[in-house]
């Protein structure tokens, strides 16, 4: 009889530069990333926000909303690669060349809710791990990428205090 075991990856960094300074109220895309090479069944994604609140103040009520979403042809993404990386607003038409920004069609798989704080408090929050399958009925997808909505009074920090972290998840027979 065989035994089903877990396998971890190795952590992998999601490049996430274009999250600092990210003003109250914007949207920013990270990178994307791929399974068409390692195959994962699922994985796992996470990381931490640090908010800038030396130029503002945290309210009640205040988050930053991590999204998901998947391409389901590699081939219709010539720029998936490189996610976007400027921040965009809602309202935008358009955010990069042939790519309609629609709220509606991200996938919300965390909240990160601050503490209400006096301005000069800065804080770091953690959030996930969350798995990527279970965002898409349990089955990893081939292409998949992080949106985030600074839905607070406030920017996050403007220097690299961000963390995004990716772990895949294959399964063997022992």
């Amino acid at each position: 009889m065989t035994t089903l075991k877990i396998a971890y990856a190795a952590d992998e960094a999601i490049v996430a530069t274009n999250l600092d300074a990210l003003a109250s109220s914007d949207w920013v895309t990270l990178p994307s990333v791929t399974n068409e090479v390692n195959l994962y069944v699922d994985g796992l994604v996470g990381g931490q926000i640090h908010f800038d609140t030396a130029t503002g103040t945290i309210l009640a009520g205040d988050s930053v909303d991590i999204y998901i979403a998947a391409l389901t042809d590699a081939d219709t993404s010539t720029t998936g690669t490189g996610g976007i990386d400027t921040a965009f607003a809602a309202g935008d038409i358009s955010i990069a060349e042939d790519v309609e920004f629609t709220p509606l069609n991200l996938k919300l798989i965390a909240v990160v809710k601050p503490e209400a704080t006096t301005a000069d408090t800065e804080q770091t929050y953690n959030w996930g791990p969350v798995s990527v399958a279970a965002a898409f009925g349990g089955l990893m997808p081939q292409i998949w990428f992080l949106t985030i909505h600074n839905n607070s009074t406030d920017a996050v920090l403007d220097t690299g205090e961000h963390v995004v972290n990716f772990v895949g998840i294959t399964y063997t027979n022992a």
